[in-house]
């Protein structure tokens, strides 16, 4: 029999793994598996445990949150042996990177799909030397995902990030960068930024470049200007909650391979949803066709 490790973060979303687990774990069996079910302890439990997993099995799956997903791509990323592919079954609140990859929401079909799916390439962004599969961001907001209690997400699912989000609209900053890419230099003064290879950010749409590819080799990059005025303000403001397109004299939007961000002090940065640490000079690159995600064939 093929073996199979599954990942599971039996806290993530509102728990709901486990009122189907044993379903699903029975559609792998019914598939030729043996699998070896893991849950997950706390963070980097996952990423440690599939580390420790290298050579041994034919497919790794895991099931929980856009962290959960991140610390095994991660984890199989530093593998020095052939790479298995990843399977992925979403039971976060928002599971951004799930949308773009057109991953069921039902965790059961999500399941079928990957025992009658197909291995599918997808680039993977390293930052700084650590990988994260659709977003590295700062600034407004980027803290809400990771700084949001697990019993709220549980209890209000998306709109205990906005409750969050709220609370830190009196607190704006904003930062002087310089930022170094294949086609240019930009300096300007900016209050939020991405780098992301994906069609959804915190469930919204709208802050994302048309045209996302996951395999093309390059990630879009998004830099909103500090607002001069309490109007511009308003319209950035409106942009995030409506999830319409913000001002273009605004916002700084291209494409790219490789990034050099330095910023007079340091600053937070988020991975995926998750703390990514505080750094003044930033050095991404994108490493094309990095991973193997089971995709349903018509995906």
């Amino acid at each position: 029999m093929k073996k199979m490790l599954f990942v599971i973060n039996p806290n993530s979303g509102k728990a709901q793994i486990k009122n189907v687990l044993l379903s699903i774990i029975q559609t792998f069996s019914s598939a030729g598996y043996e699998v070896t079910v893991y849950p997950t302890k706390s963070t980097l439990d996952g990423f440690n445990h599939v580390k420790e997993a290298e050579g041994i099995y034919d497919l790794i799956v895991c099931s929980g949150g856009d962290g959960t997903f991140n610390e095994t791509i991660a984890a199989v990323m530093g593998f020095s042996s052939e790479k298995p592919p990843i399977g992925y079954i979403p039971s976060g609140t928002t599971n951004d990177f799930a949308v773009s990859l057109s991953i069921p929401k039902d965790m059961k079909k999500a399941a079928e799909h990957i025992v009658v799916g197909i291995p599918r390439k997808c680039d993977v962004g390293v930052f700084n030397g650590r990988s994260f599969n659709y977003i590295a961001a700062f600034g407004a907001f980027t803290d809400v995902a990771y700084q949001t209690s697990q019993s709220m997400k549980n209890m209000l699912g998306h709109q205990a990030y906005i409750l969050e989000a709220v609370k830190r609209l009196a607190f704006l900053k904003s930062y002087k960068m310089k930022v170094t890419y294949e086609d240019g230099i930009i300096t300007d003064e900016f209050m939020y930024g991405m780098i992301s290879n994906t069609k959804s950010v915190g469930g919204m749409k709208g802050l994302v470049g048309k045209s996302v590819k996951l395999n093309d080799g390059l990630f879009e990059v998004t830099l909103i200007k500090q607002p001069k005025n309490a109007l511009e303000f308003q319209q950035l403001l409106s942009g995030f909650i409506t999830q319409s397109i913000i001002d273009k004299d605004m916002v700084y939007s291209f494409k790219t391979s490789t990034l050099l961000i330095e910023s007079e002090v340091a600053i937070t940065w988020t991975l995926d949803g998750e703390f990514g640490g505080e750094n003044d000079r930033v050095e991404f690159n994108v490493a094309k066709d990095g991973i193997e995600l089971i995709l349903k064939k018509h995906d």
